[in-house]
């Protein structure tokens, strides 16, 4: 089994990844790192974009902007840790998701336009962390959630946050290791 995590959570002494660390502990597999913060990562632009379409259309996809999507959809299991921005993800984040989510390498469409999914993986964790309190109607989740549901067909998407960490007199320790307790309530 392999497991894809997706770190878009890369500032020194990142909460997010600290957590993302305890999550990823449980696991013995194969663990194989993307690291946002190390990339070249551009969201599609006119030149990439005009190729991205004429690749998609011809089913050729040799261009190195594809090799995340290849990787995604090869893994068993997706972990992505990123801070929770602007009631969104971070811009890299979506830059690497928009890159994934490659119609003929990720999902594709059957003769009457309904998705269906071309990735191994099942289950998708999410984790997050946010300063303030993380809004009821959040839309980094459901956006994963979404694409989960209808590209990828994952149904096993698990979401774990610690928010308010950085309203005062917060107790972010207990807030963190809530989150980590949670973990040990899901089954791998």
């Amino acid at each position: 089994m392999t497991v894809l995590f997706v770190n878009g959570a890369f500032r020194k002494d990142s909460r997010t990844y600290m957590l993302a660390e305890k999550y990823l502990e449980r696991y013995q597999e194969d663990i194989e790192t993307v690291e946002l913060g190390d990339t070249d990562l551009r969201p599609l632009l006119r030149k990439s974009l005009e190729q991205y379409c004429e690749d998609g259309r011809k089913h050729t996809y040799k261009d190195s902007m594809y090799d995340y999507a290849k990787q995604f959809s090869q893994v068993d299991e997706i972990v992505i840790a990123a801070p929770f921005w602007n009631f969104g993800l971070p811009a890299i984040v979506h830059d690497y998701l928009e890159l994934v989510c490659t119609q003929g390498i990720t999902f594709d469409l059957d003769k009457d336009g309904n998705y269906y999914s071309l990735c191994k993986a099942k289950k998708l964790a999410l984790i997050l962390t946010a300063g303030g309190k993380l809004p009821v109607a959040d839309c980094a989740i459901s956006y994963i959630k979404t694409l989960c549901r209808e590209f990828w067909k994952i149904d096993d998407v698990q979401y774990y946050y610690a928010d308010g960490i950085d309203l005062v007199g917060a107790d972010t320790k207990r807030i963190l290791e809530g989150v980590i307790e949670q973990y040990g309530s899901t089954q791998k």
